[in-house]
């Protein structure tokens, strides 16, 4: 059997213990050096979707599936429509600017036709009205035969009806949202206020 003198195993324990401490100062050195490493990592952020191109844009109203919808970011209207599975039945694109940009965050309403149809299709018996320019229904040329409404007035009401039903789902709600487009003041909307209708 092997035998140690006194001063044998006291050397060899001072050995084992000089070992284990070792051992342990490089191992907490090697894991400083990994958790500096990590630090010094950048965190990883998701790119923004305005940023790498692509838009998210919310379809709803008369489209076959309406949801949020993740879009290239030169997209339009039409696009929009065309993802949600197209106009469901009732849709009336022709009041929508189908070639329109959309934009991150857009709401896309798309409306029916009993939505922007003027109080005077609804009511038959309401004859003046049935005689006035619809804001909601009115083309740009339509618009420019009222007294004081050119080239740009007419696309700023047009502008302002669109603006309208993408973020709301409706257009114009009465005559008196004309003072809202810009450059319509009181003066200018006395001289249209009885020739037109919502």
């Amino acid at each position: 059997m092997f035998y140690l003198s006194r001063a044998e195993q006291v050397a060899l324990f001072a050995i084992l213990g000089l070992l284990v401490a070792g051992a342990g100062v490089l191992s907490h050195a090697k894991g400083q050096h990994s958790a500096d490493t990590r630090r010094s990592q950048p965190i990883f952020v998701p790119a923004d979707e305005g940023v790498d191109g692509q838009i998210v844009v919310d379809v709803s109203g008369a489209v076959a599936q309406p949801g949020v919808y993740r879009l290239h970011g030169a997209a339009r209207v039409a696009d929009a429509i065309e993802r949600a599975g197209g106009p469901a039945a009732g849709a009336d694109l022709a009041v929508l600017n189908l070639a329109a940009r959309l934009q991150d965050g857009d709401k896309l309403v798309v409306p029916t036709r009993s939505d922007i149809s003027p109080p005077a299709e609804r009511n038959p018996s309401a004859g003046a009205s049935a005689r006035r320019i619809s804001l909601n229904r009115a083309t740009p040329e339509e618009l420019q035969s009222l007294p004081g409404i050119g080239p740009v007035y007419a696309k700023r009401v047009v502008a302002y009806r669109e603006k309208k039903l993408r973020e709301e789902g409706r257009g114009f709600e009465s005559t008196d949202e004309l003072l809202n487009v810009p450059g319509i003041g009181p003066k200018r909307f006395a001289a249209v206020r009885d020739l037109v209708a919502p």
